[in-house]
């Protein structure tokens, strides 16, 4: 906490990466509730790709980088618990669980957005619906990273991380998601396809698979 308040402001130079530090906390997480590292380390990198890619987009910033990467890591982990109640199961493992470096307000928006990767999203005017732990400007953080999440996902739906490479950039009012595969992506196209209105509802910009063979 000392850190994160006094780095910004140039007050403090140190050479240790804490934010690696809560990485690795939450690799040893997602370790513990046996979740599929090749699917979450494919996740780790699509999910950041999108995210710098529409930066102007999202106005987000490093920290906010930093929880995408959380998100990704640890979206999965509730099905250590239950296969039915995957999104329920993963809030309350992570709200359960101390990172040290993350305050209260950023496991709440990771842990919602996790629960919202499984489910209906709640907007913050459906008072009774809605988590009540966050305030406007952080539920509009969780409605962000829930589309990134949630696109990306579904670029490696089957599991099997059929795209070998993924690159993503934006061209007018579209994000454009060129990937690098040989394999039949039809299962990753349907849920793409799924997942591209919440998307464009939050952004503004149209997400557009192209897909590249090599032959």
């Amino acid at each position: 906490m000392a850190y994160h308040y006094f780095a910004p402001k140039h007050y403090l130079q140190v050479e240790h990466d804490f934010d690696q530090d809560i990485i690795s906390a939450a690799w040893s997480i997602a370790k513990r509730y046996g979740s599929y590292q090749p699917h979450l380390t494919a996740l780790d990198k699509i999910s950041t790709q999108i995210f710098d890619a529409t930066k102007k987009f999202h106005g987000l910033d490093k920290r906010q980088r930093l929880l995408m990467r959380l998100v990704a890591i640890l979206h999965d982990c509730g099905k250590y618990i239950s296969m039915i109640n995957i999104g329920e199961a993963s809030y309350d493992i992570i709200m359960a669980t101390e990172m040290i470096g993350l305050s209260h307000m950023e496991r709440e928006i990771v842990a919602n957005v996790v629960r919202f990767n499984h489910s209906n999203f709640v907007y913050y005017g459906q008072a009774q619906d809605r988590p009540q732990g966050l305030d406007k400007e952080s539920y509009l953080i969780v409605a962000k990273l829930t589309a990134i999440l949630r696109l990306a996902n579904s670029l490696d739906r089957s599991h099997k991380q059929k795209m070998k490479g993924v690159k993503a950039t934006l061209q007018d009012n579209e994000l454009i998601l060129k990937i690098d595969t040989q394999e039949d992506i039809t299962l990753e196209r349907g849920f793409f396809q799924t997942n591209t209105e919440f998307f464009k509802e939050v952004y503004s910009i149209t997400p557009v698979i192209r897909q590249k063979k090599k032959f």
